[in-house]
């Protein structure tokens, strides 16, 4: 007997759920390599503008648009060179012909802001793609497009042979877009100023551009795929202050924390690290972009300069501004605790003489072993300042006049025995030192200054190289 056909068994897809099926995975690999792209380039820490053969831009991202103050309108379709100040083009005219021959450039530009200000940038810009120049300025805003063309498409691809192939044809130009996207995003990920990595939820690092592993490289840390606390293994590795912990846990979009790693010349680097939250197709936080910034120059100038507003810069010594406010603090400390305080004003005898016979070269020279000596003789807790020109002050803290007169008289005798050498020959001097109470009571700062002045004068009147207290 005949067997029957089976109508049950499974038809294969048609050539058209074929297709949707691959639409929706070709859909899918865009969309998840959009999220990976835009996230780096909405995080990166340059600005970044994309603009074509002719100079017009059609891409900024929101670093640049934040720091001209511009909304995606203001500078979409705009020239290049309408944001550059004129005086910079007529001494650097646009140098679009290197860029469109291949060449990188790197210029520094003013950029007109919205409000009509200029600002300055450190331009790098390179030929990234056919008709596309990148430019940074110290990462590209993907278009989406496509999307809902594409779920029309396939929505009316049943309607007709044309209407597949055109879908089909979509679908061909989402893949194509989304490796170009992944290529920009590559060449941007790789471009930036900064070190970046990506970590994942469970502590791996999953990628991390060249940069980021030259900077690790200088301080002996060799950058990999693998647990970033066994990589990086810098202070906030396994602490509360984790930049992963506190984004997963904290809900929150931005982290920044300055971080000290030490490296094999000695030096202590000072890293800027940054972290934001790293988002699935589920807006699910999967992970963190971390972007470090080396500002170690940049915090050496800012000691120097905190360290230049206090001294001054020929002895090292406080000097009068902060001698001024390190005496109040001393003076509120004291009447709170009810301690000793006493100042010493100091001013070296005949030093216009020293100047005229040796120099003023050898005249700096007795300033700064002046100074040196000084605070060899005086305590660490006690302050020593240059006031200007020959003349010096001292605060002993936890000091009665009595002992203060006593210390003063150990300083000058240790500075007449001083000998200074200098090209000119060996220089002695002697000081005179005037002593007062800094705690009198109804005695402003500048009264008791005034009397240890006037016990300084008799100092001098007396024969200079003497120590006299205040009445």
């Amino acid at each position: 007997m005949d067997s029957e056909p089976d109508h049950d068994k499974a038809q294969p897809p048609s050539p058209l759920a074929q297709e949707a099926a691959r639409c929706r995975v070709v859909e899918t690999m865009l969309a998840e390599s959009e999220a990976r792209y835009r996230s780096l380039f909405d995080n990166a820490s340059d600005g970044i503008l994309l603009f074509d053969d002719a100079g017009v831009i059609f891409k900024a991202n929101p670093k640049i648009r934040q720091m001209l103050g511009c909304r995606r309108e203001d500078l979409l379709g705009r020239k290049m060179t309408d944001l550059i100040h004129p005086e910079d083009l007529q001494k650097v005219p646009s140098q679009l012909h290197r860029l469109r021959a291949g060449e990188s450039v790197a210029i520094e530009r003013r950029l007109r802001c919205q409000d009509g200000s200029y600002r300055n940038f450190d331009q790098s810009a390179r030929r990234i793609g056919a008709n596309v120049i990148m430019s940074l300025y110290r990462d590209i805003t993907l278009r989406k497009q496509a999307e809902q063309e594409t779920l029309e498409a396939l929505k009316n691809a049943e309607e007709s042979e044309g209407q597949l192939e055109e879908a089909i044809c979509r679908v061909n130009t989402m893949a194509m877009d989304a490796e170009v996207a992944a290529l920009e995003m590559d060449q941007i990920f790789n471009a930036t100023s900064d070190g970046i990595c990506v970590i994942a939820k469970d502590f791996r690092i999953s990628k991390f551009n060249r940069i980021l592993r030259t900077l690790m490289a200088d301080m002996g840390i060799t950058i990999d795929k693998g647990l970033c606390h066994g990589i990086l293994a810098h202070e906030l590795c396994g602490t509360e202050r984790c930049l992963l912990e506190r984004i997963l846990k904290e809900d929150q979009d931005r982290i920044e924390e300055e971080i000290e790693i030490p490296s094999p010349d000695g030096r202590r680097r000072t890293l800027l690290v940054t972290a934001q939250p790293m988002m699935d197709l589920t807006a699910e936080t999967v992970g963190v972009v971390e972007s470090y910034k080396d500002i170690t120059d940049r915090k050496e100038i800012e000691r120097e300069l905190r360290r230049l507003a206090v001294t001054d810069p020929l002895t090292g010594a406080f000097n009068r501004r902060q001698f001024m406010r390190r005496a109040r603090e001393e003076i509120d400390r004291s009447m709170r605790y009810h301690t000793g305080l006493t100042l010493l004003m100091m001013d070296i005898d005949h030093f216009k003489a020293v100047n005229d016979t040796f120099g003023h070269d050898a005249g700096d020279q007795v300033l700064k072993g002046l100074v040196a000596e000084s605070m060899k003789q005086l305590r660490t807790s006690d302050i020593f300042c240059r006031l200007g020109g020959e003349e010096f002050a001292a605060i002993l803290t936890h000091t009665a006049p009595d002992q203060g007169r006593l210390a003063a008289e150990r300083l000058r005798q240790a500075l007449q025995a001083l000998a200074v050498e200098t090209a000119d020959g060996t220089v002695r001097f002697s000081v005179s030192i005037g002593v007062a109470a800094m705690l009198q009571d109804g005695l402003s700062l500048e009264e008791i200054m005034k009397k240890a002045d006037n016990a300084l004068y008799d100092a001098k009147q007396q024969g200079r190289n003497r120590v006299v207290l205040a009445d």
